[in-house]
């Protein structure tokens, strides 16, 4: 399999720009507040209602404004609201005549015995919350599912970023929301020992989050009268063949191409890669893979002063949520000077073996 991989803005004016950002995390109620949290060091780890089989209380990263008696699509769902609400300003300014893609990232365990019906629940509620509003007014908008889990987000970026540049698309809607905090889910975690305890220590953390990112042509931004946030500048998806279920070596190959792929832009534009947010957990496997990828992708264009952060220290395993978070979090924070410089890249690497990464340019403020 070759990696699939889309330059935007390379020879046209028309790279698609975020012109909105809203979330529903652990750690802020908003963007600049989760940036500045984040910042500060402060982590969302807190006890949760469930218990571990070592009969220790579990650790989760959980969003606690959210009634703890809520799970599973219902918990997700709710996220997904309010993350659509924050942005409910800049969606009331969609022109009548905009065609509006919407992708619906969402996790990919399916497979999971007792989980096998979530995910076509999951997509309807959360089109119900997102493009149920939006034909209400009449609108013309095209969904797509995707469930490649934390590498879904670059699925939907290859889509709207080429049906935005290519005048397809006016504006598109990315919305990543996923949750642990479900009780089928933990005890598959549990049988894999997956969540960090006393005992089982190459795990992750639990988390949850719901994030929605609003892009758009630069065209369409300026009739709309908002002010873009970044540029999307490429986006790349690869499959990786070594995962915890088989016995194939780990070479990082899968991550390793997409994100060399996109780096390489910068390196024939003569720029640095400024910030890579990774999605790697304490699981060996996990960062195994990236310290096999990192060097590789790095070593062509970040400089000494260039940052490596992974956002599940802060904020847990969130799933199909991770890359829109990343966004959210790599663009608020290259527009605040912390940390310095203008790229980020935010990788995905998911269970299924799917891994993508999108790299993005921050435009500072006016």
């Amino acid at each position: 399999m070759s990696v699939e991989v889309a330059h935007f803005g390379a020879r046209s004016s028309r790279e698609p720009v975020l012109v909105d950002v809203g979330t529903c995390n652990a750690i802020g109620l908003d963007p600049h507040q989760t940036w500045a949290f984040r910042r500060a060091e402060i982590t969302a780890f807190v006890e949760s209602p469930f218990r571990l089989p070592s009969c220790n209380v579990l650790s989760f990263a959980r969003v606690r404004q959210l009634d703890p008696r809520t799970t599973g699509v219902d918990r997700v769902t709710a996220m997904a609201a309010r993350a659509i609400a924050s942005v409910d300003r800049t969606l009331s300014r969609i022109p009548a005549s905009a065609r509006i893609g919407v992708a619906l990232c969402i996790s990919d365990r399916a497979d999971l015995a007792g989980l096998e019906r979530r995910a076509s629940q999951l997509r309807r509620r959360l089109e119900s919350e997102l493009v149920g509003p939006l034909l209400e007014r009449g609108l013309d908008v095209q969904p797509r599912t995707y469930d490649q889990g934390h590498a879904s987000m670059a699925h939907a970026a290859l889509w709207l970023g080429r049906a935005l540049e290519g005048r397809e698309l006016d504006l598109g809607l990315v919305l990543g929301a996923d949750s642990h905090y479900d009780p089928v889910l933990l005890e598959h975690h549990f049988a894999d020992e997956r969540v960090l305890d006393s005992d089982w220590r190459e795990a992750f953390v639990p988390g949850e989050a719901a994030t929605v990112l609003v892009l758009a042509r630069p065209d369409v931004a300026r009739e709309m009268g908002v002010e873009p946030t970044a540029r999307l500048l490429s986006a790349a998806t690869h499959e990786e063949v070594a995962r915890r279920d088989n016995d194939v070596g780990q070479l990082g190959l899968g991550l390793s191409r997409a994100a060399v792929a996109v780096v390489r832009r910068l390196v024939d534009e003569g720029r640095a890669l400024d910030w890579w947010l990774s999605d790697a957990t304490g699981e060996s496997l996990r960062l195994q893979e990236l310290q096999l990828a990192w060097p590789r992708a790095a070593h062509l264009a970040m400089t000494p002063e260039g940052t490596l952060d992974m956002l599940p220290s802060h904020f847990g395993e969130l799933g199909a949520a991770t890359m829109p978070t990343g966004v959210m979090l790599g663009v608020e924070g290259l527009r605040r000077g912390d940390p310095a410089g203008r790229t980020v890249l935010v990788s995905g690497s998911s269970d299924g073996g799917q891994r993508g990464v999108v790299l993005l340019e921050a435009i500072p403020p006016t």
